[in-house]
C-alpha cells in the first residue's frame, strides 16, 4: 500500500471520511465513513498526520468527478461533448483513448437510467453546426442505444454501440464541420472523402489500439444504404451494430440544422425516414420511431391557442407530449415558460416547427425543474 498525505482542506467535519485514515507508518486511525465532529477534532487529528492508501484516493477523487458531471442532463452532456472532442481531434495513447471510452459509455449508461428525457431534450434541442462533427457523433451515439435497449440489446452490445457512435465519422471530421458550413455542393474530392471515411476511421482506430471486430466492423461499414433507403438484400453482412447506426445517423442529420438548409421538424424527419426506408419492414426505423416518439423533447410546436413552445417529455401517447409554451399568441415571448397540458383542446399540438423558431435562450435546467401542467 502506497500512502498519500493530506491536506487540511482535504478532510471536512460532519462528512463522513471516504477513505480509511492512516499514520504515517501505515496504522490505521479511522475507518472510512467516520465522521469528524469539529475543527478541533480536525486539528488534533492533522497533527498527528493523516495518510490514505493513494488508490483509494485516487479512486475517490474519480468518483467525485462522475458525480459532478452527472449533477444534470446538461452538464452531463456538455462534459461529454468536450472530453470526445478533444479525443478525437487530439492524438491520444491507446490507454488513454480506451480509459476515456469506457467512460463514456458509462455516462450514456447513466443518462439512459436516470436522465432520458432530460438527454433526449438536451441532445435534440442544442443545434450548433460550428460543433456539429462532434455533437452529432454523441447525439448518435445516446439515440441508437435508447433503440438497442427497446430491441432488447445486452448491455455488451449497447457500450459496442455506443464506442461505434462516437468514432463514426472519425475518418471525417474536420471535413464534416467544414460541410456543416458550407452552403456549396459537395466537391468530387470532398464527395470521394466522404465514400472512404468508414475505412479511413477504422485505421485511425487500429492505430489508437482498438481490436474489437464489432466496433471495427461497424465503424467501416455504418453507411448501409444510400440516404436512409431501405435495407438491402445484403445486409446482414453489414451486421446489426452498422444497421443502428445508419438510420440512428440518417434521423439525426435530418433534424439537424445546416448552413445549407434548416432543420426539419421532427415529424416531418420521422415520416420521410419512414416512408423512405421501407417503414415497418425495417426493424430498425421502426423501433426509431416508437421510441422517440412523434414529438421528442426538445421539438418546438405550436398549440391549438397559437401559443408556440417546447416539448420538455414524451407523453403516455403519441400525440400528447408535455409541452411548456414559451411565446404567447401574438408572438411575444412570455415571461417565463408555462406547462400546457396538451391533452386538452385549447393546447393541442398542431403542428412541429423548426427549432429555430425559439430565438430565446432557454434555461434548460429550469424546464425540467418546473412541475407538469395540471
Amino acid at each position: 500500500m502506497k500512502l498519500f498525505r493530506l491536506c487540511s482542506d482535504q478532510v471536512q467535519p460532519q462528512h463522513p471520511l471516504p477513505w480509511n485514515v492512516y499514520n504515517d507508518s501505515g496504522q490505521l486511525l479511522l475507518n472510512r465513513g467516520y465522521m469528524l465532529q469539529d475543527i478541533a477534532q480536525l486539528d488534533a487529528l492533522m497533527a498527528r498526520g493523516v495518510y490514505v492508501d493513494q488508490l483509494d484516493h485516487e479512486a475517490q477523487q474519480q468518483d467525485a468527478a462522475r458525480q459532478a458531471r452527472r449533477r444534470d442532463a446538461v452538464t452531463l452532456w456538455e462534459s461529454l461533448h468536450q472530453r470526445m472532442a478533444q479525443l478525437l481531434t487530439q492524438p491520444a495513447d491507446a490507454t488513454a483513448f480506451r480509459q476515456t471510452m469506457d467512460e463514456a459509455c458509462e455516462d450514456i449508461r447513466h443518462a439512459l437510467a436516470h436522465r432520458q428525457e432530460a438527454s433526449l431534450f438536451e441532445l435534440l434541442h442544442t443545434d450548433d453546426p460550428a460543433s456539429y462533427a462532434v455533437s452529432h457523433s454523441v447525439q448518435t451515439a445516446f439515440v441508437a442505444n435508447l433503440i438497442g435497449q427497446r430491441m432488447g440489446w445486452s448491455e455488451t452490445d449497447c457500450d459496442t454501440l455506443s464506442q461505434a457512435a462516437l468514432t463514426m465519422n472519425l475518418g471525417m471530421l474536420p471535413l464534416q464541420s467544414t460541410l456543416a458550413l458550407q452552403l456549396t455542393p459537395l466537391s468530387p474530392q470532398q464527395r470521394q472523402a466522404v465514400h472512404d471515411h468508414g475505412a479511413v476511421g477504422r485505421r485511425a482506430l487500429e492505430a489508437r489500439g482498438v481490436t474489437d471486430v464489432d466496433w471495427l466492423h461497424a465503424v467501416e461499414h455504418h453507411h448501409v444504404t444510400p440516404d436512409g433507403g431501405p435495407l438491402p438484400a445484403t445486409h446482414a453482412d453489414s451486421g446489426e451494430l452498422a444497421c443502428m447506426l445508419h438510420y440512428a445517423d440518417v434521423y439525426l442529420a435530418k433534424i439537424s440544422a445546416r448552413a445549407s438548409r434548416p432543420a426539419m421538424p421532427s415529424h416531418t424527419a420521422a415520416r420521410s425516414l419512414f416512408v423512405h426506408a421501407d417503414g415497418a419492414r425495417n426493424p430498425y426505423v421502426s423501433a426509431l420511431i416508437k421510441e422517440i416518439g412523434v414529438y421528442p423533447p426538445g421539438s418546438c410546436v405550436r398549440l391549438a391557442n397559437g401559443e408556440i413552445g417546447i416539448v420538455v417529455r414524451r407523453g403516455e401517447a403519441a400525440h400528447l407530449p408535455e409541452v411548456h409554451s414559451l411565446i404567447n399568441a401574438n408572438g411575444q415571448p412570455m415571461p417565463q415558460a408555462v406547462p400546457r397540458d396538451t391533452a386538452q383542446t385549447a393546447h393541442k399540438v398542431t403542428e412541429a416547427l423548426p427549432r429555430g423558431r425559439l430565438s430565446q435562450r432557454l434555461n434548460r435546467r429550469a424546464l425540467f425543474a418546473q412541475p407538469a401542467a395540471a
